[in-house]
């Protein structure tokens, strides 16, 4: 009896023994059949890249307030009193004819998608600042349209002389130009919509080219990308 009793415990003992075998050969197995863990997935840069369109500020050393009409363009200075006689009845002729523009620009160039950048440029400066900033656009792109061959890319309104403004409207009778890395005299008178997003009246005049050892004394250069 005792041996059936042995042999009946050591057979139990197998038994469980294989059981224990098999329950961790399946452990083992499921943790190889489990799915790797999930690397974190990096979150795109969503920034989108801007460029910001750098105006320079409006001098105050090269303003003077000048009376007109608010809708019109200043009308041309007159003669000084003590001028004589002379130069009264004889002035020196002007390189170019006086150019009233029969359309404009300005606004058709800001509504312009590729222009939202300047636009948000000029939304962000002081009235006065956009005055002249508008009147810089429109007189570039009216001495394009005016002569094919002047391709403006700068210009400087206060370059030879103070410009004058007058409510919305802005006389510069020495500003420059550049074209082709060349620097030349434009005179010009400008009048801005109420709002200051548009021009609706512009009278201008090319003079000579300004000679290159000219340039130091007013600031212009080949490279400046000051308007």
């Amino acid at each position: 009896m005792q041996a059936v009793a042995h042999h009946r415990n050591k057979t139990t003992l197998w038994r469980s023994l294989a059981a224990a075998l098999i329950l961790h050969a399946i452990a083992v197995l499921a943790l190889f059949l489990l799915p790797p863990p999930q690397q974190p997935v990096a979150t795109p840069d969503e920034g989108i890249a801007v460029e910001i369109l750098e105006l320079p500020p409006l001098r105050p050393d090269v303003v003077q307030p000048a009376p007109g009409p608010q809708d019109a363009p200043p009308a041309a200075q007159p003669v000084p009193e003590t001028a004589t006689a002379v130069e009264a009845a004889a002035p020196s002729p002007d390189p170019q004819p006086t150019i009233q523009a029969k359309q404009l620009f300005s606004a058709a160039i800001l509504a312009d998608p590729r222009s939202r950048q300047a636009l948000e440029g000029l939304s962000q400066l002081a009235a006065d600042e956009r005055i002249v900033q508008l009147c810089n656009l429109e007189a570039m792109e009216q001495v394009h349209r005016w002569k094919a061959h002047f391709r403006p890319d700068t210009l400087v309104a206060y370059a030879m002389a103070k410009i004058r403004l007058a409510g919305r409207n802005l006389r510069a009778d020495g500003a420059a130009f550049r074209s082709e890395g060349r620097w030349f005299n434009i005179k010009f008178g400008c009048a801005v919509a109420p709002d200051i997003k548009s021009v609706i009246a512009f009278e201008f005049q090319v003079g000579d080219e300004i000679p290159e050892s000219e340039w130091e004394a007013h600031f212009l250069s080949a490279d400046a990308e000051t308007r």
